[in-house]
């Protein structure tokens, strides 16, 4: 009997480079930490980034069109790394704090000029630094009127809340004791309106199961934990918390970068009991820093990462994950020249409502603005794409051959069942349900496409 193939055609318009044009702000040595912030008050968005082996921290001021004009803040801050800014004098300006290899410091803005204060010095290796009013000792997660820090002491392994005492002295009280924390994010993930927060714990080797994220909720005296979001996810990285799947509560996105991978954390309660992974790409070397947002303005989250590279900063990647609506992302290879990409800001820098993205290249030496222009977009059409049957029983098929790195299969709740670089596969042994079937292709982008398999 003569078999009849349903042929299920893949028409996917995927853009490589051509939207986003690529700017170089500055060359900046080791450029690691950015953050956007309006530095002169003139209501746009400008840039500041630190440079670690150059041990220097720069903002560079916005013309409203996407054009910068770099001064140096500090070309003496020993390793630079991670800043952010508020007003901590309540002058109507923007003040500084940063971390170094082994200091906290604080930048009063004096009409332009900074004034570097030492908050303090012999750090074992400081990471990330945010910048809240979280309140004071007697009262703490109580705003009080003046700017507090928050600080992940990675080599330590300790979270620190600098209390600020409200003529910005600030003493220092270790909240949390996680292993080799990397990053913090908050959201709600236990819905109950109230904020929580993320932080990723990164022991190094891949093999050990304190690469965690874990979330917390703000108890009767600092923070408590709450759950684990996921364990084993070695290198854990980056995290973000947020409704990624639009059904009212947080979910966690977070990049591996031992894994190379990056995933979304489906929150299945809603009270963050309960975690469900579902792998979004484990083929973004040195996975760093991840965000969500509706980049193209199609009512749904799509998902903007780095990629590291090697540990020579090589085949490095900034990419953007396009959402379909159902949680279906394709890879779309923003810069593959940058080496090192590091940290990100996602905003619209040019003043055309469209969201940019402001990226380090840390052995590249790079402060990159990628500008948003899907008006300019030329199309590189991947047409004929087929998979077929669909439902199938026995043997897929994914045609043509030449274009596929990968094929992965998935189960519903995101574990996978099958890996394999070749495009005839026996599908038999899998059991009767519907499956995602993830394409990697040789230019590095990511089709994915419901299957059904039958018995």
């Amino acid at each position: 009997m003569k078999r009849i193939f349903t042929f299920v055609l893949l028409f996917v318009s995927v853009t490589v480079f051509a939207q986003f044009q690529r700017n170089v702000v500055a060359n900046l040595t080791g450029a690691y930490g950015i953050l956007e912030k309006d530095v002169n008050g003139d209501d746009i968005l400008d840039l500041l980034a630190a440079g670690e082996s150059g041990n220097i921290l720069a903002y560079f001021i916005n013309d409203g069109s996407g054009n910068f004009t770099q001064t140096t803040i500090d070309s003496n801050f020993t390793g630079a790394r991670f800043i952010d800014g508020a007003d901590f004098d309540n002058d109507g300006d923007m003040d500084f704090v940063a971390t170094g290899t082994s200091d906290l410091v604080w930048y009063l803005n004096d009409n332009g000029t900074f004034v570097k204060t030492v908050i303090e010095t012999g750090l074992n290796d400081p990471r990330q630094v945010r910048t809240s009013d979280i309140g004071d000792l007697t009262n703490p997660a109580t705003p009080d009127g003046d700017i507090d820090l928050g600080v992940l002491v990675s080599g330590e392994n300790t979270v620190s809340v600098y209390f600020n005492d409200g003529a910005n002295n600030f003493s220092r009280f270790n909240i949390i004791s996680i292993n080799s924390p990397r990053y913090l994010h908050g959201g709600d993930f236990d819905s109950d309106n109230s904020p929580d927060f993320l932080i990723s714990s990164y022991n190094g080797d891949g093999t050990n199961d304190e690469d965690n994220i874990f979330w917390y909720y703000v108890g009767n005296w600092g923070l408590t934990q709450g759950g684990v979001v996921a364990s084993n996810f070695h290198g854990a990285f980056g995290v973000e918390g947020g409704d990624i799947d639009l059904d009212g509560d947080d979910d966690v996105i977070g990049a591996a970068y031992i894994d190379n991978e990056v995933a979304w954390f489906e929150n299945l309660n809603g009270d963050g009991s309960s975690f469900t992974k579902h792998i979004i790409d484990d083929n973004l070397p040195g996975a760093s820093y991840v965000h969500w947002l509706d980049i193209d303005d199609d009512g749904d989250k799509d998902i903007v990462a780095t990629g590291y590279g090697d540990t020579s900063g090589n085949n490095s990647q900034v990419v953007v994950y396009y959402n379909d609506g159902a949680q279906n992302f394709t890879k779309t290879l923003i810069d593959d020249t940058i080496q090192g990409a590091n940290t990100f800001t996602v905003q619209d820098f040019n003043g055309d409502g469209k969201n940019d993205i402001a990226v380090t290249g840390s052995v590249s030496n790079e402060v990159v603005v990628y500008i948003y222009n899907p008006g300019n977009v030329k199309q590189n059409s991947i047409t004929g794409l087929s998979i077929y049957p669909n439902p199938v029983k026995d043997v897929l098929h994914i045609a043509p051959a030449d274009k596929i790195q990968q094929i992965q299969i998935f189960d519903i709740t995101g574990r996978q069942v099958l890996s394999t670089n070749q495009t005839v596969i026996d599908v038999s042994k899998l059991d009767k349900a519907y499956y995602l079937v993830k394409m990697i292709l040789k230019n590095h982008n990511i089709i994915t496409k419901k299957i059904l398999i039958l018995k």
